[in-house]
């Protein structure tokens, strides 16, 4: 085959690329150059991001399984994933993780944290960047909850840098009660297994003890304020309008407050079970919290949109003939 020939087929599978592909693409190759990063919670990793390609097919639906088309846009496309590639697998250099790390530094963040909200805060805002890229090339479809996404992430990413962990803030009101009810599920199941105080829960299981300490990040109220931004953008794009889309949101808020008080609960459960191996409850920590979240926030937007689907087929039908 000649060369002209093997360029015009290449560019040819170029156009012809499914457009939700570009997408996989990006997710795949974030993992390829940093697959550790993958096991890890959203303030430590990039576990999070596998829910674009969810998102992007919700929104989009079979529009997105088509081409993009258009020779230019299908390089536009493969050059964005070029950059990506290049930056993912710059950013897992040991070199370049520690510069990170020293900027931030130098710039007074604390060192408990600098390493992982100020990081990833930065990883996320990036992939965030080439989302824009992607997501602009087709105008028709107008797939924004991706990008809602990883922009909410990255922005309770920077909150965390500048209101530390280690402070409650003006969001310690919530955590109180948010344990309180993670204490009081343990104790119907076990009792005397769990109180809290403050932002302390307290676990008991036999003659060992233990403390946990919840800061707001860990209180879940990052999932509920992402999850109601994603919801609002799906009730938008559904044209739900007020007064159902009021009902999503609500329904959305609810779900993501009990979904986290579930986090929660399953923690301590593992907690109480591995009471004297912290190394092992700090491995679950890292991972529960997408397990539970991601599915909840794409199955709530999968039952929105299948509901509104119905209702937009029955507006269509004719109205019944009387007899």
């Amino acid at each position: 085959m000649r060369v002209s020939d093997a360029l015009a087929s290449a560019r040819r599978r170029a156009v012809g690329t499914p457009y939700i592909a570009y997408f996989a693409i990006l997710v795949i190759v974030a993992f390829l150059a940093d697959p550790i990063s993958f096991t890890r919670s959203w303030n430590e990793g990039r576990s999070a991001i596998l829910a674009i390609v969810p998102l992007v097919f919700l929104e989009s639906g079979r529009r997105s399984l088509a081409p993009l088309g258009g020779g230019r846009k299908a390089l536009v496309a493969w050059l964005t994933l070029g950059a990506a590639a290049a930056y993912y697998f710059a950013f897992a250099q040991p070199l370049v993780f520690k510069s990170v790390v020293s900027l931030g530094t130098s710039l007074g963040i604390s060192p408990t944290i600098v390493q992982f909200s100020w990081v990833w805060g930065i990883d996320y805002t990036v992939t965030s960047i080439f989302l824009v890229s992607l997501l602009l090339l087709d105008r028709g479809s107008r797939t924004i909850t991706p990008l809602i996404y990883t922009v909410g992430m990255a922005s309770f990413l920077f909150i965390d840098v500048l209101l530390p962990e280690n402070t409650l803030g003006p969001f310690g009101y919530v955590v109180p009660p948010v344990l309180q009810l993670v204490a009081g599920t343990l104790d119907l199941f076990v009792a005397g297994a769990a109180h809290s105080h403050g932002n302390i829960l307290m676990l008991q299981s036999g003659p060992n003890a233990m403390n946990l300490q919840v800061f707001w990040p860990s209180a879940g109220l990052d999932g509920i304020v992402i999850g109601l931004l994603v919801v609002f953008a799906i009730c938008v794009k559904a044209g739900t309008g007020w007064a159902r889309g009021s009902l999503y949101l609500l329904l959305g808020v609810v779900g993501s407050f009990l979904v986290n008080v579930l986090r929660l609960v399953v923690l301590a459960a593992y907690a109480m079970s591995h009471i004297t191996n912290p190394q092992a409850f700090q491995a679950f920590h890292s991972v529960i919290g997408e397990l539970i979240f991601i599915p909840w926030i794409i199955g709530f937007v999968v039952l929105i949109l299948r509901r509104e689907s119905r209702m937009s087929a029955r507006a269509r039908l004719p109205p019944s003939a009387g007899i």
